[in-house]
């Protein structure tokens, strides 16, 4: 008859950093501090081990054992501690445990091995097997069923937040995808979690960028946060990489989107603090070796490299709804359609597949539009009534156009969508059942095989789909 209660002085998951363990006798109402250690003490590494604890959970069969977690514990990294007689002493399990990650090599972040975890709210203990605990993490849900051997809890549930997505042409992978928190993945099965694991050198946290050159597809960028540099290129289609040879003073800060035009020699870097705040993009004509402002290039807007014509690049400025456009290279941008939608920096320019100046704006509920002439113009795509994300696929048997896939709505429903008529009309791809919450960030269609497409959620990884054949 034990009422045991987690304490913290913030909600979570970031920004706790003193907490406590209580236990409280509901035959009496005597409260009992119990709290395994008192955050603010020295860490190993001589900072201070602040923290709050998070989860917590009782075996049901055998009063006086029980289990509590740390929460936002960076220093000396978050544990589970144990109990078998009501809180008198505890046992830290991060301090025996031996964690396997083979199935999902990503959790390595890019070192040697695993870390126990961080983030740990989520906490529950098997009532009719007391060695069997599972405790969710900021990237997974860890087991255990001797109290010493972890491993991921999470075959065919993945709680990713996927921020871009590319189907190479060519190579051994037919995904290659930039996530929040875990970097970039290099996709060589659809049904695994990436051999590889995080791509490395450098190390990123979230993945802000990811583009390849249409016509030299073996060469990938990729920006990020991260601690030892934030763009890096990959001259082997994303399986390696290397770190550019610098990096503009903003990127540490305000890593943002980039793009590589068609025949890989120049490199357009945008920047985008956290906090929203723009700066001036960087222009590189060999290869990131050294930079140089754009001062004609929309602050903070994606940039947009043109499939077909090495000379062209596009970027939307969703502040004014006006269409910037380049035809030397990056050098300088200059104004083309105006009185777009604007206000909503969520908008998204994508541009088709081996076609110089084909461009297709998705505005959300203001509908889509597109510019056959490099964005001098556009017109609103009828029959169209939403569009969050939009790309490209293998056209269908005997169509000219690619395929085109988006997140929209050509009703009152936002699905996900594929039209093989150049955007006349529009299948529903997904049904009632397969609809994963947020999906409006990113969208691809394989263009090796006609009627696949990857869609990303914000929490449920990467799905695909393929035609019923």
């Amino acid at each position: 008859r034990e009422l045991y209660v987690t304490y913290a002085n913030g909600p979570g998951p970031n920004g706790q950093s003193d907490g406590s363990v209580h236990k409280l006798r509901t035959t009496s109402g005597t409260w009992t501090d119990v709290t395994p250690v008192k955050p603010g003490g020295t860490a190993a590494d001589g900072s201070a081990d602040t923290f709050g604890y998070g989860g917590v959970a009782v075996d049901a069969r055998r009063p006086g054992t029980v289990v509590v977690s740390t929460n936002n514990r960076w220093a000396d990294v978050d544990t589970v501690f144990r109990s078998t007689n009501g809180g008198r002493t505890w046992t830290s399990l991060k301090d025996s445990a031996v964690l396997d990650v083979s199935e999902t090599p990503y959790l390595k972040w890019g070192a040697d091995k695993p870390k126990f975890g961080w983030w740990i709210q989520a906490l529950a203990l098997d009532p009719y097997d007391s060695k069997h605990i599972v405790y969710g993490t900021g990237a997974t849900l860890y087991g255990t069923r001797d109290l010493r051997h972890w491993a991921p809890q999470i075959r065919g549930l993945e709680e990713t937040a996927v921020r871009q997505l590319i189907s190479p042409p060519v190579g051994r992978a037919h995904l290659i995808s930039g996530l929040g928190d875990i970097g970039t993945m290099y996709h060589e099965r659809l049904t695994a979690s990436p051999s590889r694991g995080m791509a490395t050198n450098p190390v990123f946290g979230s993945a802000t960028g990811l583009a390849l050159a249409t016509r030299k597809p073996s060469y990938v960028v990729r920006t990020g946060w991260g601690d030892h540099g934030n763009g890096a290129f990959s001259t082997d289609g994303g399986r390696t990489w290397a770190p550019f040879g610098s990096q503009p003073a903003l990127a540490k800060d305000a890593p943002g989107p980039i793009a590589v035009n068609t025949d890989a020699s120049v490199l357009i870097w945008s920047f985008v603090h956290w906090d929203g705040t723009r700066y001036p993009a960087h222009r590189s004509g060999d290869g990131g070796a050294t930079w140089a402002e754009v001062p004609t290039f929309p602050k903070g807007a994606t940039p947009v490299a043109d499939p077909a014509d090495a000379t062209r690049f596009y970027a939307y400025d969703t502040d004014t709804g006006t269409l910037h456009a380049s035809t030397d290279g990056g050098r300088t941008f200059t104004a083309g359609a105006t009185g777009l939608p604007s206000g909503d920096s969520q908008y998204k320019l994508a541009a088709a597949p081996g076609r110089t100046g084909d461009l297709w704006l998705s505005t959300k509920t203001n509908g889509l539009y597109r510019s056959t002439d490099g964005g001098a113009s556009f017109t609103k795509v009828a029959g169209c009534r939403a569009s969050h994300v939009l790309g490209f696929g293998k056209a269908a048997p005997g169509a000219a156009y690619p395929a085109i896939y988006q997140i929209g709505a050509v009703d009152s429903l936002t699905a996900v969508l594929r039209s093989d008529d150049g955007a006349r009309t529009w299948a529903r791809v997904n049904d009632d059942a397969h609809q994963w919450g947020w999906t409006g960030e990113a969208i691809a269609g394989d263009p090796r095989l006609y009627g696949r497409v990857y869609v990303a959620t914000n929490g449920r990884g990467i799905q695909y789909g393929d035609l019923l054949r």
